[in-house]
């Protein structure tokens, strides 16, 4: 189930329905379920789904190594993006933009909303034991403690459920 947080102290009011949603993607399942929750928002509302994958930069050193890792990286965000734009435009959606940018997951994602009017951002996050099932990644906590906008949270469905 889907949980919404949205910061009251925020100075930016809610837009609904939402013209502009951000489904940051990793290609791990909890964004397969994020995405999958975005498409159904953005057929439901009509709304512009944004499709972001962020290579992390920091990881990358400054000897000869990085410059190989760093292609890797690039070649496997193109991979990944590329997936995730064909599941949206696999749903027929109105308009569907996708970008790959390269530095801190949590500033880039808070950058992207920001300069894209983004409406509202659907995380998804990890967790199989029943502690880790609700904690949120590093950078979903992150997005949710500073987001000017509401952010949904997708987790992966307790078998059963």
């Amino acid at each position: 189930m889907p949980v919404i947080t949205v910061n009251p102290d925020r100075d930016r009011p809610i837009t609904y329905p939402c013209q502009n949603i951000l489904v940051p993607t990793d290609g791990s399942r909890g964004a397969e379920l994020a995405l999958k929750e975005g498409i159904g928002v953005a057929k439901a509302t009509g709304a512009t789904l944004h499709l972001l994958h962020v290579v992390e930069a920091g990881s990358l050193g400054p000897d000869s190594r990085s410059v190989l890792k760093e292609g890797e990286l690039t070649k496997k965000a193109n991979s990944i993006m590329a997936e995730a734009t064909e599941k949206a435009e696999a749903e027929s959606l109105n308009a569907i933009e996708s970008e790959i940018e390269y530095g801190s997951p949590a500033k880039k994602i808070r950058t992207y909303i920001q300069e894209n009017e983004i409406d509202i951002a659907i995380l998804g996050t990890h967790g199989e034991t029943e502690f880790s099932r609700y904690m949120m990644g590093d950078i979903s906590a992150k997005i949710v403690r500073t987001s000017p906008i509401p952010v949904m949270w997708v987790r992966e469905p307790k078998s059963g459920e």
